[in-house]
């Protein structure tokens, strides 16, 4: 199949030369054809506004990329892997069922300025999915609490009995935790909502008057990115930004099912969550497994792993765009996804989760008020060190 880029007389790419760039990376666009035909309709909208196009040619380019959206969303619009990604899959089907216009849709872009809008597109989005999600896992927070929050359980320090606490107390960290996390989402959305759209190749361009206050306008973001460079270097570095954010969700519904597997245990019989969410042994006939949590608490690491990826094969670029940065696509939308999945599953567990009022009770003992012992010795007039060293005595 002819690329976009191909030269019309000379030697042919070598194909293993040819088909290693390309790797996973039309896959992945897959995911993005709906972000992408939206920035291609909004750029044919100003290409009409500049007079580019004529309205009949517009009128064509917006009904063929609506019957494109309509064969994705029935599985019939697919990307050849010699096409390379998701722009040559919309363009060449374009010129094949509608003619001419379909060559025009590109003037004033460059592959990577599709890219960089579908991208932003889709993470203004999955961002405030993110967002909404984590709302409702704070929520059902907030009816645990209420519902079981007085309950007494034992706080830990050192992975031992310390201090008094409540069920409340505990749930409350993740629910506080979680809402501090949502300022970083909302200062990460604002950064990421503007829009790339006519920075070209990372250049600008100096001859059609592109029309970038209109895209933003048709794309619903809150500015134009203005520096085209800027434009250019955002490419990985937004997506990084974003799992990063993501990450402070994760590392606390990865604390969440540490402690719920600890919990759960026969030891500590603190905690249970119906039988339909847990699993059982091939050889143990008496198992009842909290898979669920170990898989929560695996994938914190995997989707590390996913920023760590991202923010490795950026760090060292220099200006420009350079083809490494495709490589940020896969572990971006993976990690997107993946957050997505966990925040959903922790609102289940996190609503279902029964405490047993009972063994969390009977496991405040009496050592756990030695503290207290020796403040209200500290009350009446001693000093904390020879308080301390009395109540000492008494448990020691």
């Amino acid at each position: 199949m002819k690329k976009l880029w191909e030269r019309k007389k000379g030697i042919q790419i070598n194909k293993i030369i040819e088909n290693y760039p390309i790797g996973m990376d039309y896959l992945f666009d897959f995911e993005l054809i709906p972000y992408d035909i939206q920035g291609t309709k909004a750029h044919a909208k100003m290409l009409h506004k500049i007079k580019i196009l004529n309205s009949k040619e517009l009128k064509t380019l917006l009904i063929g990329l609506d019957k494109i959206l309509s064969l994705y969303k029935a599985g019939k619009f697919k990307i050849d892997k010699s096409q390379e990604d998701s722009h040559t899959a919309i363009e060449m089907y374009l010129t094949e069922h509608y003619g001419e216009v379909g060559k025009k849709v590109h003037a004033g872009r460059s592959r990577n300025d599709q890219c960089l809008v579908m991208k932003r597109l889709f993470s203004k989005e999955k961002l405030f999915k993110i967002k909404k999600d984590t709302q409702n896992l704070i929520k059902e927070l907030e009816n645990q609490i209420k519902k079981q929050g007085k309950i007494k359980m034992p706080g830990y320090t050192h992975m031992q009995r310390a201090m008094p606490s409540t069920v409340g107390m505990w749930l409350g960290s993740f629910h506080d935790s979680l809402q501090d996390g949502l300022i970083l989402v909302d200062a990460t959305l604002k950064i990421i909502d503007q829009n790339p759209l006519g920075s070209v190749a990372g250049y600008g361009e100096n001859v059609l008057g592109l029309d970038r206050k209109f895209t933003t306008k048709e794309l619903g973001f809150k500015r134009v990115q203005n520096n085209p460079m800027y434009c250019a270097f955002s490419r990985g570095k937004f997506e990084n930004i974003v799992l990063q954010t993501v990450s402070s969700l994760m590392f606390d519904l990865g604390k969440l099912a540490s402690d719920l597997l600890l919990f759960t245990t026969k030891e500590f019989d603190f905690f249970t969550l119906p039988d339909s969410f847990k699993t059982g042994s091939s050889v143990m006939p008496q198992k009842k497994n909290y898979d669920v949590l170990e898989v929560i608490r695996g994938n914190i690491g995997i989707f590390n792993g996913y920023q760590n990826q991202i923010e490795s094969v950026i760090k060292n670029l220099p200006s420009g765009y350079d083809r490494d940065l495709q490589l940020t696509k896969g572990p971006y939308i993976q990690g997107v996804n993946l957050a997505l999945d966990t925040i959903e599953v922790m609102t289940l567990i996190v609503k279902n989760l029964e405490a047993k009022k009972k063994n969390l009770e009977n496991a405040c003992t009496a050592e756990l008020y030695a503290t207290d012992e020796a403040l209200k010795l500290v009350k009446k007039g001693k000093s904390f060190r020879e308080a301390y060293q009395e109540i000492k005595e008494k448990y020691v």
